[in-house]
C-alpha cells in the first residue's frame, strides 16, 4: 500500500435554507476529524444553488481506511446535523496526490 498523501472530493447538495447549518456542522466534523482521526484537514468550497464542495487531505490512504469515528460523542452529533442540513453528498473523486503546489498564505478561514 502506498504512503502518498491521499485526497478526496466530496460534492454536497444542501437543503435550501440551511446553508449556514451546514458550514457550521461541516466545520465541526472536519475539525474532530482532524484532532481525533488524523486528516490533513479540508477545504469547503461554494458552488451555484446550494452546491458545495469540499477537498479533504490525509497522510495516506491507509490513514483514511484506519480512521474511526464510532464513539465520538461531538463528532458524531455534528454529522447528524451536518446529514439533516443535506439533500446528498457524492465522493466525486480520490486518489494519491502526485504534486502538492498549494500555497500557504495564512491562519485557515473560521
Amino acid at each position: 500500500m502506498s504512503n502518498a498523501p491521499h485526497a478526496i472530493l466530496y460534492v454536497f447538495q444542501v437543503k435550501k435554507g440551511h446553508e449556514k447549518a451546514f458550514e457550521s456542522a461541516w466545520c465541526d466534523v472536519t475539525r474532530e476529524i482532524h484532532e481525533h482521526c488524523g486528516s490533513l484537514g479540508s477545504r469547503l468550497h461554494t458552488w451555484v444553488g446550494g452546491t458545495y464542495w469540499a477537498y479533504a487531505q490525509w497522510p495516506s490512504r491507509e490513514a483514511l481506511e484506519n480512521a474511526t469515528i464510532e464513539g465520538r460523542e461531538s463528532l458524531m452529533e455534528a454529522r447528524q446535523r451536518m446529514h439533516d442540513a443535506l439533500e446528498s453528498t457524492e465522493v466525486f473523486g480520490e486518489g494519491n496526490i502526485v504534486h502538492d503546489l498549494f500555497v500557504n498564505e495564512g491562519p485557515p478561514h473560521p
